[in-house]
C-alpha cells in the first residue's frame, strides 16, 4: 500500500510514545492544579446535535463545525468544535437547580475538538485542558481564573507565563454607538492591527462628539501594563458610564491578582482595544502567550452564564520546546528478551514477577543486537539466549548497554 493511501487528513497527526507520554504528563499536571482549586472533572460527548450545540456559537464559529447526517434519524450532528457550548448545555440540562440555588460550579475537562480551518489546511484537531466557573459573575471569579491559569501553566513548565487581559464589552459598546451604516468590519481590522493612524482617519469621517472620537482613538492606543488603566482621562470616563464601569471591574480583577500574586500582576498585559471574540464573550477576555509560538497558549473569558479558559496543548508543547525544556524522561522498566520461542514461558514468568514493582514486558525471537534496538524506554534488559544462558544488561549513556550478572 502506498504512503499516500495511509496519509492522515490535513490538520491531524499521530503522537509516537515520547510525545504521547509528554501529552499525558502535561494533561495530568494541568488537571492536578484544577483539582486542587476545586474544579471537578466532566466528560462531554464527541458528537452533538447541531441544532442544540449551535445555539451557543456565533455564526462564524458555526461555520467551522464538521457536520454530517446521523444514520437512521436524518438529524444533523456535529463533531464538537468547542467545549464551552457543551458546558452550557450540561449546566442547563443537569445543573440548573444547583445554579439557581446560588451554588458556584467549578468544572474541568480534557478533550479533543475538531474545527474546519482555512481551505488549504482542512479540518484541525486540537487537544485542550480547560476550566469553567459557573454561577459566579463577580470580579473575584474573573481574578480566580487569571490566577488559576497562571498556576496551571507554571505547573506545566512555564515559570513566567505572559497573560493578556481585555474586556470585550468596551469595544462592543463602542461599536453599538457608531452611526448606522458604519463599516464596523473595517474598524475591527484597524483595531486588531493597532493602526492608530487608520483609526484616527476612520473616526474623522464620522459624525461623532469630540469625546467619542477621542475614546475611539484610545481603544487603539491603550495597550500595555496594568498602569494603562490610569491613562484613561477622567472626562472620558465621566462621559461614558459604561466605560467607567468596565474599567472599574478590570481594575478590581487586577487588584485581586496583585494581592495574591504580585509577580504575575506586574507582568500582566492589558488591551482595551481587544475586539476578537466580541461576538462570543461578554466581559473579561483572557489569553496567554509564550515566545516562539504564534498562537495563544490559552484562550478564554467571560460569556453568558459563566467564565472559563482552555489550554491549547499543541501550543503549550511548542512553547516548552522553544524554551529548551528537557526531553521527556524514559519511563524505564525491564524488557525480557527470549531468542527462542521455547523460552517464551520462562520470559513471561520473569515479567510477571517484576510487574509488582514496575514495568516489564517480553520480546521473543530477537537476537541480542535486535533486542537493543527494540528495547524502547527500558533501562534494563534480561536476555535469554539460545543456549539457555541468562544475562542482565543495563542501559548507559548514549544508549550503550553494559553486561551485568549472568546465570547459567
Amino acid at each position: 500500500m502506498s504512503a499516500d493511501a495511509l496519509a492522515l487528513p490535513r490538520g491531524a497527526r499521530d503522537l509516537l510514545p515520547p510525545a504521547a507520554r509528554r501529552r499525558r504528563r502535561l494533561t495530568a499536571s494541568l488537571l492536578a492544579v484544577l483539582d486542587r482549586w476545586g474544579y471537578d472533572p466532566v466528560v462531554t460527548p464527541a458528537i452533538e446535535y447541531f441544532e442544540v450545540f449551535g445555539r451557543w456559537l456565533a455564526e462564524r464559529d458555526r461555520q467551522r463545525c464538521v457536520r454530517f447526517i446521523e444514520a437512521g434519524t436524518g438529524e444533523l450532528v456535529t463533531l464538537r468544535s468547542d467545549i464551552t457550548p457543551q458546558i452550557a448545555r450540561l449546566s442547563a440540562l443537569r445543573l440548573g437547580d444547583r445554579l439557581a440555588a446560588g451554588e458556584a460550579m467549578r468544572l474541568a475537562y480534557s478533550a479533543e475538538v475538531v474545527r474546519l480551518g482555512e481551505p488549504s489546511r482542512g479540518q484541525l484537531e486540537h487537544s485542550q485542558v480547560g476550566a469553567e466557573l459557573l454561577g459566579d459573575d463577580s470580579p473575584a471569579a474573573d481574578a480566580e481564573l487569571v490566577l488559576l491559569c497562571a498556576e496551571a501553566l507554571r505547573a506545566a513548565g512555564l515559570p513566567r507565563p505572559q497573560l493578556e487581559l481585555a474586556d470585550v464589552s468596551i469595544a462592543r459598546a463602542v461599536f453599538e454607538r457608531l452611526p448606522p451604516g458604519c463599516d464596523t468590519e473595517a474598524l475591527h481590522g484597524l483595531l486588531t492591527r493597532k493602526d492608530a493612524d487608520g483609526v484616527a482617519r476612520f473616526a474623522a469621517e464620522l459624525p461623532l462628539r469630540p469625546e467619542a472620537r477621542r475614546a475611539l482613538g484610545l481603544l487603539c492606543e491603550l495597550f500595555g501594563g496594568p498602569e494603562i488603566l490610569g491613562h484613561v482621562p477622567s472626562d472620558i470616563r465621566a462621559a461614558f458610564p459604561w466605560l467607567d464601569q468596565a474599567l472599574a471591574r478590570l481594575e478590581s480583577v487586577i487588584d485581586r491578582c496583585r494581592r495574591d500574586d504580585p509577580e504575575l500582576a506586574a507582568r500582566l498585559v492589558v488591551d482595551l482595544g481587544e475586539v476578537r471574540g466580541h461576538d462570543y464573550y461578554t466581559g473579561l477576555r483572557l489569553r496567554a502567550w509564550a515566545p516562539g509560538v504564534a498562537t495563544p497558549l490559552v484562550c478564554g473569558g467571560r460569556y453568558a452564564g459563566g467564565a472559563g479558559f482552555a489550554v491549547e496543548l499543541e501550543a503549550l508543547e511548542a512553547a516548552l520546546e522553544h524554551a529548551g525544556a528537557p526531553p521527556e524522561p524514559r519511563c524505564g522498566g525491564t524488557v525480557i528478551v527470549a531468542e527462542l520461542e521455547a523460552s517464551r514461558d520462562a520470559a513471561n514468568a520473569r515479567a510477571r514477577s517484576l510487574r509488582g514493582s514496575g514495568r516489564a514486558w517480553v520480546q521473543v525471537g530477537l537476537s541480542l543486537s535486535a533486542a537493543r534496538i527494540a528495547a524502547g524506554e527500558a533501562e534494563r534488559m534480561i536476555h535469554l539466549d539460545a543456549s539457555g544462558r541468562v544475562t542482565t544488561w543495563l542501559r548507559g549513556q548514549a544508549d550503550t548497554w553494559t553486561a551485568g550478572e549472568s546465570e547459567a
